[in-house]
């Protein structure tokens, strides 16, 4: 059986089809040295690639400033049916997705997926029924964009190659249009460079940051060649519009600035670049997009550009930029790259400027340091003016040290007692038997404190009785025998009885003297028990504290240290205070500082020196006292606090209620015997330096100018 003879091609057929090839080629190339819109010159490249390559569908998509691609051209492609599932439109954005991670030319059979080689599997593929060609599109070995063609399923694989090369040739040709529109960016830098020279000193000859805003924007229009530039300044979280070119007062009540104030703060908090040339790009943010078609809705722009101007200065910073332009066109040119390339360049320099006039702006108290600096400069720099300040911050400091007076202090420290305060002692030796009162109790005068018990005084209290009992007896006998005998004998007789009597006498008041100083039990079962009493109140105290002649017992848990103690007549067993009498504070004043309180009333010429105190019951609050001169006591007593060596202190009596003013008197709430006091005694004023660092002088002066 013999074999089909192959079909013969006509040569001049495959000539005519490759002069055809080349002239579609050269047209391209000539258009992409034009000046032709990127949808003209895209359009034309598609439209003669599928007739090239009699593919029925294509599409050409572009990659956007923010990175993502964006359909830049189409022919039929809703033909192929990408868009009828979920499922095959995901598995042709990620095939596109993957071309653009690793650039590379890809040939998909219909219905079949892309293999990635690091992992074995992956989502992309072709979904339909075509057979898919794609080749990326590369400037400066950066993906810019991708070729994407959809031959029919019943095309001859041997010819796939020719198809790639082909698209390979015409994706250099879109290489080379987007180079040469990089050189017409480039250009119009060029030309604008003398007119931004002229900006820039204007954009940087203030430091008012409102002034800058609308110099950048009426400037900056002229100089882009726009409809529109606004400028937004961002104070603390949000954007304000401080210019509009062409407008001299900013009606913020309006609603197109309202909406543009609401589209910048939503840029501001994206911070990408949004550029909008008639296309919608559904790959931003959804609030950006939100608000830029409410402001498209009232200012109808057709070229939208939103520009974040962020510092080199703050380029670390996590905060939003400080400022932000709006540049508008309603009628934009066929190329609006131009007018792009020139926002750029107006937008270095009035980053600059911006930035500097809002720093100034925060800097406190400018009408104090611009004066400051100009003293500086006549002083010849920062460093003989710092050292200039210094010696005179230095000599003023010293100067007020010496001449400024101040009030001279002396710390002290002490405790509230009431006024009139006794303490109880026992008046013999005994054995402490019964106490009847309790901490805090109110008690009458001469009330029974408790019960105490002296063999002793049991011992003489007895013989008291016994020899009253003798004596009692010889003077009834003697009295007996006075009716009997001679005149002589019932005279001596009468004598001797009188004897008895007078003896008898004698001891009953001895005996009654011993019950009154011991305040002993007469009782025949008692004898040697005696009691504590509190002691009564003297003339003058009834009337401080207004006949009211009670105790409180001050002293604590005594009961369990005295009970069945023996104690003597000179250990204090309990402290008894007139709480409803007047109060003071017993101050405890180190030797140290004496001298410098009895000086203060010499200083002052009065009696009596200010007292301010703080109670450590409540050290929120400032109290006041009296210290009379007659209440400092004349003799310097070692006490011993807190493990240190003993330290004599002076002690004195602080009157809080005569002569102070009502306002800074201490609550009688809060009168508590032993609270804690730290005081400060008004010695006068003395020079500041003085009052402020005495210590210091004090020990200079003892350990070093009184050697010499």
């Amino acid at each position: 059986m013999s074999a089909n003879p192959e079909p013969q091609i006509d040569p001049r057929s495959l000539d005519l089809e490759r002069r055809r090839l080349s002239q579609r080629l050269e047209e391209i190339s000539k258009l992409c040295e034009s000046d032709v819109p990127p949808g003209v010159f895209y359009g034309e490249l598609l439209k003669k690639l599928l007739e090239s390559l009699a593919a029925p569908v294509g599409a050409i998509w572009i990659r956007t400033n923010q990175g993502n691609l964006q359909l830049q051209f189409q022919a039929n492609l809703k033909e192929v049916g990408l868009d009828k599932t979920e499922e095959s439109r995901q598995s042709h954005e990620e095939l596109l997705r993957q071309v653009v991670v690793n650039p590379r030319q890809v040939v998909l059979l219909p219905r079949s997926g892309l293999v990635i080689e690091e992992t074995g599997k992956s989502g992309a593929g072709n979904p339909t029924d075509f057979l898919l060609l794609l080749v990326p599109i590369s400037l400066n070995n950066q993906l810019t964009g991708i070729i994407e063609v959809f031959q029919g399923a019943n095309r001859a694989m041997n010819a796939v190659p020719g198809f790639m090369q082909y698209m390979a040739l015409m994706a250099d040709l879109a290489t080379r249009y987007q180079r040469n529109q990089m050189l017409g960016q480039m250009l119009g830098q060029q030309q604008i460079w003398t007119q931004v020279e002229g900006f820039s000193r204007l954009a940087h000859s203030s430091l008012n940051p409102v002034e800058v805003a609308y110099q950048v924007a009426n400037d900056g229009r002229r100089l882009i060649n726009c409809d529109r530039v606004s400028v937004a300044v961002r104070y603390a979280q949000k954007a304000v519009i401080e210019a509009i070119s062409g407008a001299d007062i900013i009606e913020r009540r309006s609603n197109l600035v309202r909406l543009m104030q609401r589209l910048v703060n939503r840029v501001m908090d994206w911070g990408e670049k949004l550029v909008f040339n008639g296309a919608k790009d559904d790959t931003l943010p959804p609030r950006v997009l939100e608000a830029l078609d409410g402001y498209l809705g009232e200012s109808g722009s057709k070229l939208l550009v939103v520009l974040p101007l962020r510092d080199e200065r703050e380029k670390d910073s996590k905060n939003p930029p400080r400022s932000l332009l709006v540049m508008e066109s309603f009628d934009p040119p066929a190329d609006p790259q131009q007018l792009i390339a020139r926002l750029d360049v107006v937008s270095r320099h009035a980053t600059s400027s911006l930035y500097n006039s809002l720093l100034y702006r925060r800097i406190p108290f400018r009408f104090l340091w611009l004066p400051l600096a100009k003293v500086q400069e006549g002083l010849g720099g920062a460093g003989k003016a710092i050292t200039l300040l210094i010696i005179t911050g230095i000599m003023l400091i010293g100067l007020m040290f010496y001449f400024v007076p101040y009030p001279l202090k002396m710390d002290a420290v002490g405790q509230l007692q009431p006024e009139i305060r006794r303490k109880v002692f026992s008046p013999v030796d005994g054995i402490v038997k019964e106490i009847n009162v309790q901490p805090g109790d109110i008690i009458a005068e001469n009330r029974a404190l408790g019960i105490m018990h002296d063999g002793q005084l049991e011992k003489e209290i007895r013989v008291y009785r016994k020899e009253i009992q003798i004596a009692a007896r010889d003077a009834f006998l003697w009295e007996q025998r006075s009716s009997k005998g001679t005149e002589n004998e019932r005279l001596a007789s009468l004598v001797e009885a009188e004897k008895m009597n007078i003896i008898r006498s004698s001891k009953e008041k001895e005996l009654e003297a011993l019950v009154k100083r011991t305040n002993a039990d007469l009782h025949p079962q008692r004898e040697g028990f005696f009691f504590l009493k509190a002691p009564g109140f003297s003339s003058q105290e009834n009337l401080k504290v207004n006949d009211q002649k009670r105790w409180m017992v001050l002293s604590n848990a005594f009961q369990e240290n005295l009970a069945n103690r023996a104690v003597k007549p000179s250990e204090e067993l309990l402290r008894l205070g007139a709480v409803e009498g007047p109060w003071e504070i017993e101050l405890k004043i180190p030797q140290q500082h004496i001298g410098q309180v009895l000086r203060g009333f010499e200083r002052l010429g009065t009696d009596t020196l200010d007292v301010d105190f703080l109670i450590r019951s409540d050290t929120t609050r400032k109290f006041k006292g009296k210290l009379p001169r007659k209440k400092i006591g004349g003799e310097a007593n070692p006490e011993k606090s807190d493990g240190m060596e003993a330290e004599p202190v002076i002690i004195a009596l602080v009157q809080l209620e005569q002569g102070v003013d009502p306002e800074f008197r201490l609550p009688k709430e809060m009168l508590l015997s032993g609270i804690e006091v730290q005081a400060k005694i008004r010695c006068g004023n003395e020079r500041m330096g003085y009052s402020l660092f005495y210590g210091l002088w004090e020990f200079f002066y003892e350990k070093v100018v009184f050697f010499f």
